[in-house]
């Protein structure tokens, strides 16, 4: 008799057990189901192109991608190299300038002191001296006026010695447009003829200033001959040439042109008609596997590492071999840069400088995240079992 109410035990025990095993893992399910629905995967850029070809979509591979950015990288730096070498072979102080309405002239004559004198150019085109009066200097380059004003001067001197040099090229303006202190057209001035002192003349940057500076060239804009350049550059920014300018426009990175990088201050020869324009810092996107997905604002040094340590850091069931950085370069176009964070941390390949609009998108690795969504169950069950109790009774 006690033996079968021991049996009969012992069967009530397995039983419960059973149950209990069954809740275990009913509830490890569940768990486990609220982990995947709570987060969802991310694929990767691998996984979506095969799922185009699937539907007879030909996207461009990882590699092509790559290939066109670091192509439209390369093209950057050539149209800027070719920029500076032409523009140092054509000084603005070389023969061929014509002086215009607004250039500050210096004039010297030899032993006639009165005539030392420093004149700018009205809008008539004349320059007014004592002596002579009103001589037309529009039109005119530095020798040719040198000539003319000689020629005046011989009613009055005889023999002048006469030197005029342009100090001041004020019909020669420049856009100086974005996230900088005084936006605005500045004149040229002898000696400031860069990016750099363009921008210290408008105040500097601002604190809202992006991480680099689209110099668009007056070959693109057409602005040398006008007068209200300023409302014309401001105009073309208001208006859909924005974007063509823009796109024509070659990209500098801020900390060469300020020489924060640790180099020089890289020199771009300035010219009438110019634009530079510095834009505001705006915003990244991150998304994926990471602690904290969101919106992010750029600072002027953010690349891709920082974007991932503002967000937090990446998740246990981060795909590290393909994030993602997606990019609006125009025209409906948008490039797509695969880079592999292990090769990154090894110096195989470098960081990634973000620009304003990029999204960063750190996909799944399918094999962690059940991996870490099974974990993450368990870790509530026991959580929950350490809270309650479980009653083993029928």
């Amino acid at each position: 008799m006690l033996n079968a109410v021991s049996n009969i035990d012992a069967v009530e025990v397995t039983n419960n057990m059973c149950r209990v095993v069954r809740i275990i893992l009913i509830t490890a399910l569940v768990f486990v189901l609220m982990g995947c629905s709570t987060r969802s995967i991310t694929p990767s850029r691998s996984e979506i192109l095969r799922q185009a070809r699937s539907r007879g979509v030909n996207l461009p591979t990882i590699e092509q991608e790559r290939a066109r950015y670091e192509e439209l990288e390369a093209a950057n730096k050539r149209r800027l190299m070719a920029l500076i070498e032409h523009r140092a072979r054509t000084s603005l102080r070389n023969s061929s300038y014509l002086i215009g309405p607004h250039d500050e002239l210096e004039i010297n004559v030899f032993d006639v002191p009165e005539l030392n004198v420093t004149a700018r150019v009205r809008e008539s085109g004349f320059v007014s001296l004592p002596l002579v009066g009103a001589v037309k200097a529009q039109g005119l380059t530095e020798a040719e006026f040198t000539r003319e004003l000689t020629k005046r001067l011989r009613t009055y001197v005889k023999n002048p010695q006469v030197s005029v040099f342009i100090s001041h090229y004020g019909s020669q303006r420049v856009a100086v447009m974005g996230a900088v202190n005084k936006p605005g057209t500045y004149s040229l001035k002898k000696g400031v003829n860069s990016i750099m002192e363009l921008i210290g003349e408008a105040g500097g940057i601002s604190e809202k200033a992006g991480n680099y500076v689209n110099f668009i060239p007056v070959e693109v804009t057409g602005l040398t001959a006008s007068n209200d350049i300023e409302a014309r550059a401001r105009l073309s920014l208001a208006s859909s040439e924005s974007s063509r300018l823009e796109r024509n426009g070659i990209e500098i990175l801020l900390d060469d042109v300020m020489g924060t990088s640790g180099t020089i201050p890289l020199e771009v020869p300035i010219r009438g008609g110019d634009m530079i324009i510095v834009p505001e810092a705006g915003q990244v996107m991150v998304e994926g596997e990471v602690e904290k997905r969101g919106t992010y604002e750029l600072g002027q040094r953010m690349t891709l590492l920082g974007a991932l340590a503002a967000a937090g850091g990446i998740t246990y069931a981060a795909n590290v071999h393909e994030v993602e950085v997606v990019r609006d370069i125009g025209g409906n176009d948008k490039l797509h840069i695969v880079v592999d964070l292990e090769k990154l941390a090894s110096g195989q390949e470098s960081d990634l400088r973000l620009k304003p609009g990029d999204i960063v998108r750190v996909p799944s690795d399918r094999g962690s995240r059940m991996r870490g969504d099974t974990f993450e169950g368990i870790s509530r069950l026991i959580n929950f079992g350490v809270g309650g109790t479980v009653n083993l009774a029928k």
